[in-house]
């Protein structure tokens, strides 16, 4: 319950924060900005009523995992507003970085979306599951587990090759560190569902550590996307 509390104030802060911010926006940033933070306001209120279903249908998965969409997507919209208004971002723009980036972000929202579906399904097992390498995928959940195994590993993979890419090609400081912030954040995750296999799936701290720490990923990617297509303070959009 006090959990449950807290989580409900913690929205209700939330939204007075994006609607203040969306004021501000308003008032002092260039009007697509103050768009962009507008619409954080309005899907927060989507999400308020999506968290309401989600009570009301005692915690529906189905339910569950659109709650977190929409919680990604105000993360997603906030963290645009928060790029356009950064010195640092948008000084080097780059339609082929963007696009990079952007794939980088897709693969981390879909490892997050995945997860939602299995995360207190319990299958023994890592990083190779107990049924085998490629176990039967007559299960939902089993096909699910292990989808969000291939896609997680090879997400590791792709936004490792793009810290090392953006550093070679002298991408801007801002962005490097984005990205390498992204990688460590990612592999903490990998280890943080290593644990919750190993623990099997019976402690919710673990799914609330996994949970946040995929989130710094997509927030990182969508902030460096943000940047790579020229949407910082320190370069306009055409």
């Amino acid at each position: 319950m006090i959990i449950e509390w807290s989580h409900r104030w913690l929205a209700a802060l939330v939204g007075v924060l994006a609607i203040t911010s969306a004021i501000v926006a308003w008032r002092r940033a260039r009007r697509w900005i103050a768009w962009v933070a507008i619409s954080g306001v309005v899907v927060i209120g989507v999400q308020a009523w999506v968290g309401r279903l989600v009570v009301v249908n005692d915690l529906d998965a189905d339910l569950v995992s659109l709650h977190l969409v929409i919680s990604m997507t105000v993360a997603a919209l906030l963290t645009v507003v928060t790029v356009a208004t950064t010195p640092a971002s948008g000084t080097m723009k780059s339609k082929a970085w963007a696009y990079l980036f952007g794939t980088g972000a897709t693969v981390a929202f879909s490892v997050l979306l995945l997860g939602s579906f299995v995360h207190n399904v319990y299958i023994p097992g890592w990083p190779v599951m107990n049924a085998g390498v490629f176990p039967s995928l007559a299960n939902k959940f089993v096909a699910l587990h292990y989808f969000h195994r291939l896609v997680a590993a090879g997400g590791l993979v792709l936004l490792s090759w793009l810290a090392v890419r953006a550093r070679r090609d002298l991408r801007p400081k801002f962005e490097q560190r984005l990205m390498w912030t992204g990688v460590g954040m990612y592999a903490l995750a990998i280890g943080l569902g290593a644990a919750h296999v190993f623990t099997k799936v019976m402690w919710s701290g673990l799914v609330s550590a996994h949970l946040g720490v995929a989130s710094v990923v997509w927030v990182a990617m969508v902030a460096v996307t943000a940047s790579a297509a020229g949407l910082g303070a320190g370069r306009p959009p055409d």
